[in-house]
């Protein structure tokens, strides 16, 4: 099933983002997604295009896999309307609007602008998934009550009760795959096993193009082959290298200090046996898996990895490249590019170079909407 997140504005819009864009592992998960400064905004945008569903998000939830939440939600038995259902003793019903998935072609926009409800009184489940307000469901009664819209959602837990459907809440299963960020920061633990990947990670080749920006001093992230071609042109005569991988600074150091400019595919080699990588990336999305697997034997390795390179540098490389170690200046530091410009002297680099660290799960964890805005104005 196929459904759009909205996501309402706010300070941890990156973080909720970062878990929505991306699965468990960081890969994209090219999820339709609209945000928006308000939920009426949110709402008539769902309308309007045609999306018979939707999933609300607030700034600030974040979802630990999103592959599974998917699932879930598509497998989940509701009416039209799953949220987080909040009914204190002696109010009225509401909803917490930090998440909520409704059946959009059953609502209206009047059910977000009304100021006073009527509908059949609710009945609710006695089971709560904790302390006493928060019913497992609510379905219509017999009767009927009239109030003053006090909280978010009245109006669409009105129009549910008035069509005899029933509402449910986010049960554990749910709430196991989520959590909200109430004015606190985000445990960047919860994902572990990504933040090992990423910080480990070696990218061989770049999966964007590479320009020659021609300028003195040149920032940029280790990925790839950026550097190595700017290096070598006259015009470069120093970069600064700065990764969130270890194993990527650790690369482009020993390539700096140790490599003669000859036989990339057979140093790249070395250097992963020697380090026993399992993570590293070639950059080849439509690559199938057999030609992954080929691609374990060291001399199709090597052939691959060489060609690839013989065909992005000329005859000149292994001379120029060999000048530059002797004349010009590179310099390694394991840090998060964002925060690094953020926090030194950029503004005496002639150009910054930020790769896809903008649209990257560990970036979007780790960086606040501030520090990503202020960090693109730099770039610019």
């Amino acid at each position: 099933m196929s459904w759009p997140v909205v996501i309402l504005r706010g300070s941890d819009l990156n973080q909720t983002l970062a878990t929505i864009q991306f699965d468990k592992f960081g890969t994209n998960t090219n999820q339709l997604i609209f945000v928006c400064d308000n939920w009426i905004d949110g709402f008539v945008w769902a309308k309007n295009n045609g999306h018979t569903q939707a999933l609300f998000i607030k700034s600030g939830t974040i979802i630990k896999d999103w592959s599974q939440w998917r699932e879930l939600v598509n497998n989940y038995p509701h009416k039209g309307l799953i949220a987080h259902l909040i009914w204190h003793p002696e109010q009225a019903v509401y909803i917490n609007d930090q998440c909520w998935f409704m059946d959009v072609d059953q609502f209206d926009l009047d059910d977000f602008i009304c100021n006073t409800v009527t509908y059949p009184s609710p009945i609710r489940s006695k089971q709560n998934l904790h302390d006493d307000y928060t019913p497992l469901w609510i379905k219509a009664g017999d009767n009927t009550v009239t109030h003053p819209v006090t909280n978010f959602g009245q109006g669409l837990i009105a129009k549910q009760l008035q069509k005899n459907h029933a509402i449910v809440n986010w049960r554990h299963a749910a709430r196991d795959l989520k959590l909200f960020l109430y004015n606190s920061p985000l445990d960047l633990d919860i994902f572990s096993d990504y933040k090992r990947i990423a910080e480990e990670q070696l990218w061989i080749f770049n999966n964007e193009s590479i320009d020659v920006v021609k300028k003195q001093k040149l920032l940029s992230p280790g990925s790839g082959l950026y550097w190595i071609l700017n290096i070598v042109h006259p015009a470069t005569q120093e970069i600064q290298i700065v990764d969130i991988s270890k194993t990527q600074i650790a690369f482009c150091k020993s390539l700096w200090e140790t490599w003669d400019g000859t036989d990339y595919g057979n140093f790249v080699w070395d250097f992963i046996k020697q380090h026993d990588l399992v993570h590293y990336e070639l950059d080849e999305q439509n690559m199938s898996p057999l030609d992954r697997l080929k691609l374990q034997s060291k001399s199709r390795f090597v052939n691959y990895v060489n060609g690839k390179f013989n065909s992005t540098v000329d005859s000149t490389f292994v001379h120029i490249w060999n000048q530059a170690k002797r004349n010009k200046i590179v310099n390694f530091c394991n840090d998060n590019l964002v925060t690094w410009v953020l926090n030194n002297d950029s503004d005496k680099y002639d150009s910054i170079w930020c790769s896809n660290i903008l649209y990257y799960k560990w970036t979007l964890l780790h960086t606040t909407v501030e520090e990503y805005n202020n960090f693109q104005k730099k770039v610019k």
